[in-house]
């Protein structure tokens, strides 16, 4: 499974992290922690984890100087900024090191939860697999996670976690994770996600329902968010794509 590294000078900002982050969704199976860039970078030798979080400010080596030399060394981490400080010159740094996300302090667990599974969208892309496989569509040939696809398939738009999948079919998160990884080519939060989005592009299409209305439809907390994981993933906000 996956790796993701914290970065971050305050204990108590990890331990945030740790906390708000849906790891086990997105098949993030251990979780690294360093306190400045300098030994994140040792972790990263050592440990390879797919993705990192950093702060931009820390003694003794920084985030920018974090970023600089993971472009140096082309190491194919996904990385996530989180920083308290919305100076350009820390955009412009990320975005030149092509960062999935910059976010600020304090931490929306939304926005963290969004930013993880948008890297883990291009961690797969690294990971040549057969893609999502419908509820309807063939069997994947493994009895239990076509029960659990058929599952996902009729109650996706409630609030589904692997831990309570793994309760109702009676298998351990890890094992679950994994066999649903290995067979449908993804992780359990993208699949959901995807699920929700088809529908969300289907009600804007054919109906007149609201932004508000589709986004409680398909179980989301709100309208805001809603709009903004529909553009992540879309590249249009619903207004524009029910335009189109």
């Amino acid at each position: 499974m996956y790796k993701v590294l914290i970065i971050d000078d305050v204990v108590l900002v990890r331990d945030a992290i740790k906390l708000l982050g849906q790891w086990e969704l997105f098949g993030i199976t251990e979780i690294f922690e360093a306190g400045n860039a300098e030994e994140g970078m040792r972790l990263i030798y050592q440990e390879r984890p797919e993705l990192i979080i950093t702060d931009m400010k820390m003694p003794v080596m920084d985030g920018t100087a974090l970023l600089t030399r993971l472009d140096e060394e082309q190491i194919k981490s996904k990385v996530i900024v989180i920083s308290d400080y919305s100076d350009f010159k820390y955009t412009r740094l990320a975005i030149q090191s092509k960062v999935i996300d910059y976010i600020l302090k304090p931490i929306d667990p939304q926005d963290l939860n969004n930013s993880i599974a948008a890297a883990m969208t291009e961690i797969e892309k690294e990971f040549p697999a057969s893609g999502i496989i419908r509820e309807d569509s063939a069997a994947t040939g493994n009895p239990p996670i076509n029960e659990v696809l058929h599952y996902i398939g009729k109650h996706y738009m409630e609030d589904l976690s692997l831990s309570s999948l793994a309760d109702t079919f009676f298998l351990s998160k890890e094992h679950l994770s994994r066999l649903f990884k290995r067979e449908t080519g993804t992780n359990l939060f993208s699949y959901i996600m995807e699920l929700k989005l088809n529908d969300a592009k289907e009600l804007h299409s054919s109906t007149e329902m609201t932004l508000e209305e589709i986004a409680f439809k398909l179980g989301f907390s709100n309208g805001n968010y809603f709009s903004k994981v529909f553009k992540k993933n879309t590249g249009q906000s619903p207004r524009e794509y029910r335009s189109t």
